[in-house]
């Protein structure tokens, strides 16, 4: 049977949807770190705590590290809210919940000769208002303690790690080569080469990055595959959430014949507004399939569909189930 250019269209993206999800599951199988971010509001926290989750069912014991996340109920279901230090927040999945702030104390604590020295260094005011104004430090900080986490938790199973937005994101994957530049050696510079070179190794590392379909995220996160090729980090799976589909498939003559009755007028209108979100769905899939092919040869693309507004746990529970989602071969499909 012969396919229109359409249908071509949709087989090849679901064909390289199968392929996207089972490189996932090799993604969080294979690396120590994975950083997930996008625009603020697409829903990364929620896709990385579904990303815990999936990473347990593959039979891991992962750490997802949310950054500077604000007091609220986990976002794991059933789980305890998550504290500075690395706990069970769940059966099999562990926890951490760090502040940039306090970082910084952490990070010196790490690297400075003794625990001591570094209480007198953040006991003076002077020493550490200028160390929270310096370029870099608290980023570097911050990545910092990603890494000291991914030593000790990696080999059971990824740190996910819930990252800031965009821009905030990409400051920290900067910090490193700024703190070398400033220090040129010593073991402030050697423990940053270290971070840099773990951030740039494909087989350590992965960035997931995460848009919904709309024009502005997605067109973000495209910006961001770009500023990430220049850090040279290894971009893995990407994730379209919020995926409308399913009342597209309504034909417009039956929506104009349901607005013609009073009584089945709301229903239409109902209709109207999700057609018009599948509608936007594919396209915006569409254009980012074709940018991501374009920018990197393939598209990893993943989409995870529209859910109602679910408190935090339900909604990463249905997430992580719509990733472990076999996607059957099209009709049509050789």
């Amino acid at each position: 049977m012969l396919l229109s250019m359409k249908d071509r269209v949709l087989v090849t993206e679901q064909h390289n949807e199968r392929r996207a999800r089972a490189r996932l599951d090799e993604v969080l199988t294979s690396r120590q770190v994975v950083f997930v971010t996008g625009k603020g509001g697409v829903g990364k926290s929620v896709v990385s705590a579904a990303l815990a989750l999936r990473a347990q069912e593959l039979g891991l014991r992962p750490v997802l590290f949310e950054c500077d996340a604000p007091t609220r109920l986990s976002l794991l279901p059933g789980g305890k809210a998550m504290t500075e230090e690395v706990t069970e927040v769940v059966k099999g999945i562990l926890g951490i919940n760090q502040r940039s702030d306090d970082a910084i104390r952490d990070y010196a604590a790490s690297t400075l000769p003794s625990k001591t020295v570094a209480d007198l260094l953040f006991e003076n005011r002077v020493a550490r208002a200028f160390l929270k104004a310096s370029p870099s430090v608290t980023e570097m900080a911050l990545i910092g303690r990603i890494a000291i986490v991914a030593e000790k938790y990696g080999a059971d199973g990824p740190v996910i790690v819930d990252l800031h937005a965009t821009g905030h994101a990409v400051n920290l994957l900067r910090a490193p080569a700024g703190i070398m530049k400033v220090l040129q050696r010593g073991a402030l510079f050697d423990r940053a080469q270290k971070i840099e070179e773990l951030l740039q190794d494909a087989s350590r590392t992965a960035f997931i990055t995460v848009a919904v379909p709309e024009e502005l995220p997605v067109t973000e996160l495209l910006e961001l595959h770009d500023k990430l090729k220049e850090l040279k980090a290894p971009i893995g799976p990407v994730i379209m959430n919020g995926f409308a589909s399913g009342a597209g498939d309504v034909d417009d003559a039956t929506v104009t014949a349901l607005m013609e009755h009073p009584g089945t007028r709301a229903a239409a209108r109902d209709l109207r507004f999700l057609q018009s979100q599948a509608g936007r769905s594919l396209r915006e899939r569409s254009r980012l399939h074709a940018a991501l092919v374009q920018r990197h040869g393939e598209a990893t693309l993943i989409t995870l569909q529209a859910r109602a507004d679910d408190d935090g746990g339900l909604m990463a529970r249905r997430l992580a189930d719509d990733l472990a989602r076999k996607i059957p071969a099209p009709e049509g499909a050789t």
